[in-house]
C-alpha cells in the first residue's frame, strides 16, 4: 500500500490510516480492491481518500514438460499416457489430460492412429496451447499355433492318423480359414511319406509360419493265411490258387516268394510236377487301398516213391521173447498205397479169432490172443498150432487184392 501525507492550516501532527476492502470477481484470481486512506489533525478533524484497483487473471499456465514424442507401436503393446504438470503465475492450474483415439484407419482394423491431446486450464479459464502426441499403430505378426502339432509320426498304413483341426490367435486382430495341403511321396521299399501343410492370414494379411506335420508311413501288409495245401511232385497238373481264395477276394496278383517253378502268375496256377519236395510259399496282394492285403497259401511238394509189394510173414512166436511176437505183414501199413484193408484169422475148426480193418502192425496186429466173436472167448491166449488168414487190401489205382495161407503158431 502507498504511504500518503496530508496538510492542515494549523499546527499539529497529522495521522494517517489506510484500509483496504475487496471485491470478489468471476474467478479466484479476479477482483476489486478499494483503498481508503483517513488523514486526523490533532483536534480530530478527519478527510478522507481512496483508489480502485481491478485486478484480473488473464496468462494461461505453461506446461512443466514436453509432450511426448510420436511413436510407432504395435497393436498389442500400445505404451500407456504420460503424466504431465503445469504451473500458472497466479496460483496452481488444472492439467487434464485427455486421450482421444481418433482412429485414423489404415489399411485394417489393427492399423490406425492414435492422437494424444493434453490442455493445461487455470482458475480462471485460461488455457495454454494443447499438446499432442500421435502414435502409428500397427499389426505386423500373423497368428500362431494353439497348443502343439507333432511334426514327425511313424505308423504302420493302417494307423494313419486323421487330419487334425488346428486352432490359431492372433495378437491383434481376427484369424482367416487356414489354408491346409497334403502330398505323398512314391513308396520307397515299401514306405512312404505323407507331408501336411497349414497356413492362415490374419485380418491384416499377416501370414503365419507354414506348420509342416510329416506322416512316415510302413506297408505292412494285413496277412491272412490261407490252409495249407498237400500235393506230390507226380501230379502233372495245374493246381488253382485262385479257388482258395475267400469268396468275393478279387483284384489281386498272386506272388511267388519263394522262386519256385511251375507258377503261373496270369492264370493264378501252380503244377508240382517234378518239383523238389519242401514247402512253397504263395501270396496273393492287393494294393488298391491304403494297406496292402496279402493271402499267404503254402503247399507243401512230397516226394511219392513206387509202392513196395505187401509181404505176409506165415509164422511167429509170441512167448513174450520179444521177437516175432506178432503176425507181420510188411507195407500193409502204408495208407498212400494201400487205402484200406481188412484181416481174418480162423483156427483149425473155421472159428474166428481175430478180425481187424486197417491193420497197422503197430496199434491193430495179431498177437495170438483171440478177439473173436462168441465161440472163443477174448482175451484168451490162443494155443501152438496152424492158423488160416484171408486178407484183402486195395490200391490207389482202386484195385482189390485178396490174399490166403496159413499161419503157424509157436509158442
Amino acid at each position: 500500500m502507498t504511504s500518503l501525507t496530508a496538510d492542515d492550516n494549523c499546527a499539529g501532527s497529522i495521522t494517517v490510516l489506510g484500509t483496504d476492502s475487496t471485491t470478489p470477481g468471476t474467478c479466484a484470481n479476479s477482483f476489486t480492491v478499494t483503498r481508503t486512506w483517513t488523514f486526523v489533525d490533532a483536534c480530530g478533524n478527519t478527510s478522507t481518500t481512496t483508489q480502485t484497483i481491478n485486478v484480473s487473471d488473464t496468462i494461461a499456465p505453461t506446461f512443466n514438460s514436453a509432450a511426448p514424442a510420436n511413436t510407432t507401436a504395435s497393436c498389442d503393446n500400445i505404451p500407456a499416457p504420460a503424466v504431465l504438470t503445469a504451473t500458472d503465475n497466479c496460483g496452481t492450474a488444472t492439467a487434464t489430460v485427455a486421450m482421444v483415439e481418433t482412429i485414423l484407419q489404415g489399411s485394417c482394423s489393427a492399423n490406425y492412429t492414435i492422437v494424444r491431446t493434453w490442455t493445461a486450464t487455470d482458475a480462471c479459464g485460461n488455457s495454454a496451447t494443447p499438446v499432442t502426441q500421435s502414435i502409428a499403430v500397427s499389426d505386423t505378426s500373423g497368428p500362431v499355433l494353439v497348443g502343439d502339432l507333432p511334426t514327425k509320426i511313424q505308423v504302420n498304413c493302417d494307423a494313419i492318423p486323421e487330419v487334425p483341426t488346428l486352432v490359431f490367435t492372433d495378437n491383434c486382430s481376427a484369424v482367416g480359414t487356414p489354408v491346409f495341403t497334403q502330398t505323398q511321396s512314391e513308396p520307397i521299399d515299401g514306405t512312404y511319406t505323407i507331408t501336411r501343410t497349414w497356413t492362415v492370414s490374419d485380418a491384416c494379411g499377416n501370414v503365419s509360419p507354414t506348420y509342416t506335420q510329416f506322416i512316415i508311413v510302413t506297408q505292412i501288409a494285413q496277412i491272412t493265411t490261407l490252409p495249407s495245401q498237400q500235393t506230390s511232385n507226380d501230379i502233372n497238373e495245374n493246381l488253382s490258387l485262385n479257388a482258395l481264395l475267400p469268396a468275393g477276394v478279387t483284384g489281386g496278383t498272386w506272388t511267388n516268394p519263394t522262386g519256385v517253378g511251375g507258377f503261373d502268375a496270369v492264370n493264378g496256377t501252380f503244377n508240382p510236377f517234378e518239383i523238389a519236395p519242401a514247402d512253397y510259399l504263395f501270396s496273393y496282394i492287393i494294393n488298391d487301398g491304403a494297406c496292402p492285403v496279402r493271402y499267404d497259401v503254402i503247399f507243401i511238394v512230397g516226394q511219392v516213391n513206387a509202392c513196395l509189394n505187401i509181404v505176409i510173414h506165415n509164422a511167429f512166436t509170441p512167448n513174450g521173447d520179444g521177437i516175432n511176437e506178432w503176425f507181420q505183414i510188411d507195407q500193409i501199413e502204408d495208407f498212400d498205397c494201400y487205402p484200406t484193408n481188412s484181416v481174418e484169422i480162423y483156427n483149425r475148426w473155421g472159428v474166428l479169432v481175430y478180425e481187424t480193418k486197417q491193420y497197422d502192425n503197430s496199434s491193430k496186429r495179431f498177437e495170438g490172443v483171440s478177439e473173436g466173436r462168441a465161440t472163443v472167448s477174448k482175451s484168451e491166449e490162443l494155443p501152438t498150432g496152424t492158423y488160416f488168414y484171408i486178407i484183402q487190401w486195395t490200391t490207389t489205382e482202386g484195385k482189390t487184392v485178396n490174399k490166403d495161407g496159413y499161419l503157424y503158431l509157436t509158442r
